[in-house]
């Protein structure tokens, strides 16, 4: 293997890794014949970062298709059911000419190659001593290397310090509820309250409120709230437990000042789980009162949740939220039946038609092409019923925004996802959103503002929000910002579409168009038989900028229709 130029070298071939693959390979070689578990792969090889569930498991993929290995008859990875993975074949560094285990002294790195498994040939290098690291040396870098990606994924992008939005404060963070209920499963219900009451405060102009997906990673974190606080921009913590038995119900809430790390509020609900609704109603009124925010008229009716009363509806759309929230399309199914199930038992439950018609919505993110243009069309027809029903949930104008935008309906799409921003002033992923709308419509500078308040609401930047940027940058000429942005994005998602078609296009600008090449035929491990369209999920309205973008692509090997 040849960590630094993330190459195997088989028979004198060589194969090319992606960096996160050749550290799952690394992480493995360190812990050989060990039951390793995904939680430990995801703390080693993406420390600090929001992943997809699927992406160890599509990272193991990549790694086995790699090495030719078979996942039903494993000669190098096993996989352990319900645990993890294992590396069953022997490690260890040899010397240059094959014979045994390398000298522990007097040599050089340059003067042995490194060999991971017992029975494969030396491998041959080709670039001088820098290339050949021994397993010690790469180990030793490795917490480096993850540490340095971290602090660069939390600092200010483009150098612009991050902005504060006006009159959006305090700033406030809804940390996971923590789920006491005995019952691992009953997990997604403590964090549907959770996401409820983000949701709710979300509303309210008086707010900054940080994102579910920033939040999130604090999951069981031991960290103390003044540390939390200071990582998330957070003025004040909102920290809460739920304990569900039969009809019976639980909740705690805290208000806490992370600076004092004092309560500035707190309650106990003790109530039957048919009250849920009015519960949520008062925890977050009375956390609007603890910090002393004035509301408007509009803001306070926004606060009543009155659009359902089935508990049971309930219960089905916080699964069926679960599943969307992990941005995964093997969830996507089963998610939408869960919403399903949410409507029949509420048939005027606006929310559940917004989640069913986000689950229709995504497909033309998971997917590409024709193909799913009628997926579009039933996530139009859902959104609109749901807003038939309610006129100002954010989240039916934000699935009607993504619909116009992949119908090149860029105008449409604007007003639509201003509206969601306007319901919903601290909305991270609406102006995000945002952002992608104005790079089709060639307005990148503006863009670039709706990302940063984007970041500034979500700090725990996720892989599409790098994407998006970087398209940005991409399209004011500012490749090399792209081109970290895009690689940042692929260590933490490797299996967008989007980040791989921009790296296609971005590595033939500045001329590594070999690189470039390997990016396509990534395109087409991820979705076999990809055509390029641009009038489809790419409506660029700027021709110089399309033009551009076509040559960069063709340079590569890929050609619009």
């Amino acid at each position: 293997m040849d960590p630094a130029r993330h190459y195997l070298s088989r028979d004198g071939e060589e194969v090319r890794l992606e960096p996160k693959v050749m550290r799952v390979l690394v992480f493995f070689a360190a812990h050989p014949q060990q039951v390793v578990r995904r939680g430990e792969l995801e703390a080693a090889v993406w420390p600090g970062m929001v992943v997809t569930d699927d992406a160890v498991t599509n990272t193991v993929i990549k790694l086995r298709r790699a090495l030719g290995d078979d996942a039903r008859n494993p000669r190098y990875i096993e996989t352990i059911a319900k645990s993890g993975y294992r590396l069953i074949a022997d490690v260890g560094p040899v010397d240059a000419a094959g014979g045994g285990t390398a000298p522990a002294t007097d040599e050089r790195p340059g003067d042995s190659s490194t060999r991971l498994f017992e029975g494969t040939p030396p491998v041959e290098r080709h670039h001088g001593p820098r290339s050949a690291y021994l397993i010690p040396t790469l180990l030793a870098a490795v917490p480096l290397v993850a540490l340095a990606i971290g602090w660069w994924l939390m600092q200010p992008r483009g150098g612009v310090p991050p902005p504060v939005l006006e009159p959006a404060r305090p700033v406030v963070a809804v940390l996971p509820f923590e789920n006491l209920s005995g019952d691992p499963e009953r997990g997604y219900f403590a964090d549907g309250i959770t996401e409820d009451l983000i949701t709710d405060l979300s509303k309210l102009a008086g707010l900054q409120v940080v994102a579910r997906n920033s939040v999130m990673a604090y999951r069981d974190s031991t960290e103390s709230a003044s540390r939390i606080g200071r990582e998330l921009g957070a003025d004040y913590l909102v920290r809460g437990s739920v304990q569900r038995a039969g009809q019976d119900l639980r909740i705690n809430v805290r208000l806490i000042d992370p600076d004092a790390d004092r309560n500035r509020w707190a309650e106990r609900y003790d109530r039957k789980l048919a009250d849920i609704f009015r519960i949520q109603d008062e925890i977050a009124s009375h956390v609007v009162s603890a910090l002393q925010v004035e509301l408007a008229p509009r803001e306070q009716q926004r606060l009543l949740n009155d659009y359902v009363t089935s508990v049971e509806a309930y219960d089905a759309f916080l699964r069926g939220l679960d599943l969307l929230g992990r941005r995964a399309s093997a969830d996507n199914a089963e998610a939408r039946r869960y919403f399903r199930q949410a409507i029949e038992r509420e048939p005027r439950y606006a929310r559940a038609y917004a989640g069913l018609a986000m689950t229709h919505a995504l497909e033309a993110l998971y997917g590409h092409g024709p193909g799913v243009l009628a997926s579009l069309d039933e996530a139009e027809a859902l959104a609109r019923q749901g807003l038939s029903m309610d006129e100002n949930l954010p989240q039916l104008r934000y699935a009607l925004g993504l619909v116009e935008m992949y119908r090149g309906n860029l105008a449409a799409a604007i007003a639509e996802v201003s509206r969601a921003i306007e319901l919903r002033p601290s909305y991270a992923d609406g102006y995000g959103l945002l952002a992608w709308i104005l790079h089709f419509a060639g307005r990148p500078h503006e863009g670039l503002d709706a990302m940063r308040q984007a970041v500034a609401l979500n700090p725990r930047v996720p892989a599409l929000y790098l994407t998006v940027e970087a398209a940005l940058r991409y399209q004011l000429e500012d490749l090399d910002e792209a081109l970290r942005l895009l690689e940042a994005s692929v260590e933490i998602n490797p299996n967008q579409l989007l980040t791989r078609l921009l790296l296609t296009a971005v590595y033939s600008a500045i001329g590594e168009v070999d690189a470039a090449r390997w990016e396509v035929e990534e395109l087409k491990v991820l979705e076999p038989g990809f055509e390029l369209d641009l009038d489809y999920g790419l409506p660029i309205r700027d021709p110089q900028y399309r033009r551009r973008f076509v040559a960069d692509l063709e340079r590569a090997g890929l050609a619009d229709r």
